[in-house]
């Protein structure tokens, strides 16, 4: 290993840049599909469609607004 890339290796550990998980592009592939299929691909906002099929799945709860403490 040469001296640039350790330099490039130690600003990379100490500046870590956010990526996009596994999981996640599996559910917005899942999600893209979805959309296409029901039909709402295109004449929706993106962020209904995320509501949307969130309330498809069955991943919302009512009343919930992510604060709450337990």
């Amino acid at each position: 290993m040469n001296s640039t890339d350790l330099i490039f290796e130690e600003v990379d550990r100490i500046n870590p840049q956010s990526v996009q998980g596994e999981q996640s592009i599996m559910v917005q592939s899942d999600m893209g599909k979805w959309a296409k299929a029901t039909g709402v691909w295109g004449s929706m906002h993106y962020s209904h469609i995320v509501e949307a099929f969130a309330g498809d799945r069955g991943w919302t709860q009512e009343g919930f607004t992510g604060m709450e403490v337990y």
